[in-house]
């Protein structure tokens, strides 16, 4: 099934595609307008939810790290890392939207 991620919390498999089988239609996801935002799209986020973010995706320099290797950085666990990536994903769609 190729499907792009879903947007939005009241679509299917928000907001971990892999627990639904979506597929990225692109071997690698697309991350270049998140680093194009800079950084006043980042405001709304904390110091935690601007690193998950940021680790998780491999933005602003970083590695790209698993939710697994994620966790273990930010010291929580896979479900917290998961929340908190989520969590800086929808305040970053949200400021965008208001702005």
């Amino acid at each position: 099934m190729n499907s792009t991620l879903p947007l939005f919390p009241s679509d299917d498999g928000w907001p971990y595609p892999d627990a639904t089988g979506f597929e990225l239609v692109a071997d690698t996801p697309d991350f270049d307008a998140l680093e194009l935002l800079g950084p006043r799209a980042y405001v709304t986020l904390t110091d935690t939810e601007r690193d998950a973010l940021f680790w998780h995706f491999g933005l602003q320099g970083h590695a790209a790290l698993p939710m697994k290797d994620l966790a273990v950085a930010l010291g929580c666990t896979r479900t917290e890392a998961r929340d908190l990536v989520g969590s800086a994903i929808d305040k970053v769609r949200v400021h965008l939207l208001v702005e």
